[in-house]
């Protein structure tokens, strides 16, 4: 395998070339990319992938990053398409006080009958995907009360940005 060597005179023209082939940028005034014919902005980065951008496969099921709420007020942008939030889990079942999540409310029952306390389990899901793990809600309400807004979940199948 030949190495390429790297000059100061032909620098320019290397660094071109390889942008090129990784999918590189959007040329000045946007372009469609080739690979999942989707416009994309003058210097952002294009796709490799014929995934739609923000969007993934979880099995054979296609996935997109929302919003959700994660204050009282708030609604912010997932950080990815396999994270919910916190609060929506919490806020029903749980007193606040100065922002922070207190203890259960009482007489809180699940759809069950069940009293809902701090060692109930949780499972959180997207579409007809669940998450591996469970939480409970102590878990939940101690990762709130230390700041954190989302939970990453993570599936059996396969995650996927290709078709």
């Amino acid at each position: 395998m030949t190495r390429e060597i790297v000059t100061s005179e032909n620098r320019e023209k290397y660094i071109q070339e390889k942008l090129e082939k990784k999918g590189g940028r959007a040329k000045k005034g946007g372009e469609l990319a080739e690979s999942n014919q989707f416009h994309y902005k003058g210097g952002q980065f294009l796709p490799t992938t014929s995934a739609e951008p923000g969007k993934w496969k979880v099995g054979n099921k296609w996935v997109k990053s929302g919003k959700e709420l994660t204050e009282p007020g708030k609604i912010e942008n997932s950080p990815t398409p396999f994270s919910k939030a916190i609060f929506p889990a919490l806020r029903e079942y749980f007193n606040q006080e100065d922002g922070k999540f207190t203890k259960v409310r009482e007489g809180i029952r699940d759809y069950d009958g069940k009293p809902i306390t701090e060692e109930t389990k949780i499972r959180f899901r997207i579409g007809q995907n669940e998450n591996k793990r469970e939480h409970t809600y102590k878990e939940l309400m101690d990762e709130y009360n230390k700041g954190n807004r989302w939970v990453h979940l993570d599936f059996d199948e396969p995650t996927l940005t290709k078709k």
